[in-house]
């Protein structure tokens, strides 16, 4: 029987058809998986990161095969506007970058950030009727929006359920939020001095009284921080007002304590802030909430954690998506999930902090932005020093107030912004 022999000329041109399709498939099959690689800078060491943020990193892998994102330590947090300042200088800035509020102010005017309006603009399928409007008001600085909200901490008018109800005093509903007077009240029939010593078993409320501290009563009084030239306005009306209702709460032997004697069992009533949330848990206190405190208007402070695009990114289609992803509903509730207070009023919270998280959420529609400065440290500094005496009962803030403005503002003068 006759066989049929290829020629070797055939042979070969059929090998070489077979590997050329052979290459295409598996140059279709890479390029089909393909990821864009994008950075993100953060103050976190990768073991802390991975501890609050890998959930979230695991659902942005799964729903965006596409992109691989590379976290990156860039310093600890003191630092961090610093050193990413040095590194815009030498064009080595990562994709993305996390922003804590207290060093907003460098970094924005910086000019590193991309400014977001646009790309929010021209994203037709981003809805943000879920968004809580002053949260979206707490990323724009320096004429752009610098980034999205990642979550907030903020605070709210928190009491111990038991002590409330051993002293007879009705608490306030979650609902509502406390005017001055009733705090003063409240606190008054909590405090317990059991021995007569002037030192009460359980005080009646703690509030705090730093820098910080003092931002919210000055904005439930109606004041402000800086005027439009960034210099400080806090030689007010609205600031004594607030110091000196807190220095009769002092007087009055209300106001006393600290954080951890409220877990404890020894101190009736506090400001009570989110960063708190594992002490809420951990402890199991009989812990309720009010929507907030109220003078002549419902205030707080908020200090909202971003990302931010960087403007010289070569990637931003992808950063943006990452922007997306992290105000979606689906992370937000993973972001809540993890004890953290979320930027959509939409978000499903766990049952063990429904209470809490309601307070915090209603109290953070109310807030303000913690005010960005490029010398914020400074002037927390100078202000708390000045103040001790004050705190101490040896003068009045009215002797010490104008002498701190005038020499903090004439520092900002001094060395411009």
């Amino acid at each position: 029987m006759l066989r049929h022999r290829p020629s070797s000329s055939g042979f070969r041109l059929t090998v070489i058809l077979l590997f050329a399709v052979s290459a295409l498939g598996l140059l279709m099959t890479s390029a089909a998986f393909a990821q864009t690689k994008i950075t993100l800078g953060t103050w976190f060491a990768q073991d802390t990161w991975e501890q609050r943020y890998g959930d979230k990193m695991a659902l942005f892998a799964a729903t965006h095969p596409e992109i691989d994102l590379e976290t990156l330590q860039i310093s600890l947090h003191a630092e961090y506007a610093a050193k990413l300042l040095v590194l815009a200088a030498t064009g080595d800035l990562p994709d993305i970058l996390m922003i804590p509020p207290e060093q907003v102010a460098p970094l924005a005017y910086s000019g590193i950030l991309e400014d977001i309006r646009p790309w929010m603009a021209n994203d037709t399928a981003l809805d943000t009727r879920a968004w809580i409007p002053n949260v979206v008001e707490a990323v724009h600085f320096a004429d752009i929006m610098f980034g999205v909200p990642a979550f907030a901490v903020n605070y709210t008018y928190a009491y111990n359920k038991d002590i409330l109800a051993e002293r007879g005093v009705a608490p306030p509903s979650i609902n509502e939020w406390v005017t001055w007077d009733r705090i003063r009240e409240i606190g008054r029939r909590a405090t317990y001095d059991a021995d007569g010593d002037g030192t009460p078993e359980i005080w009646g409320f703690y509030h705090g009284n730093t820098y910080t501290e003092m931002l919210p009563l000055l904005y439930q009084s109606g004041g402000r921080v800086f005027d439009e030239n960034m210099l400080l306005d806090i030689d007010s009306p609205q600031m004594y007002e607030g110091i000196n209702w807190l220095l009769s709460l002092i007087r009055d032997g209300i106001h006393g304590g600290t954080r951890p004697l409220f877990y404890a069992g020894n101190v009736a009533t506090q400001r009570l802030g989110s960063w708190e949330m594992n002490n809420v848990l951990t402890v199991e206190l009989p812990i309720g909430v009010a929507s907030g405190i109220q003078n002549k208007t419902r205030g707080e402070v908020m200090y909202i954690t971003s990302f931010a695009m960087v403007s010289t990114s070569r990637n931003k289609d992808a950063v943006w998506d990452f922007l997306k992803f992290w105000t979606s509903r689906e992370n937000q509730n993973l972001v809540a999930q993890g004890g953290l207070v979320p930027m959509r009023r939409d978000v499903s919270f766990p049952d063990s902090l429904r209470d809490v998280f309601t307070g915090l959420v209603n109290s953070l529609t109310t807030a303000q932005s913690y005010p960005y400065h490029i010398y914020s440290d400074y002037i927390q500094r100078v202000f708390n020093s000045a103040m001790a005496p004050v705190w101490q009962l040896q003068t009045t803030p009215e002797s010490v107030i104008p002498d701190v403005q005038r020499a903090l503002n004439a520092y900002i003068r001094e060395q411009g912004l």
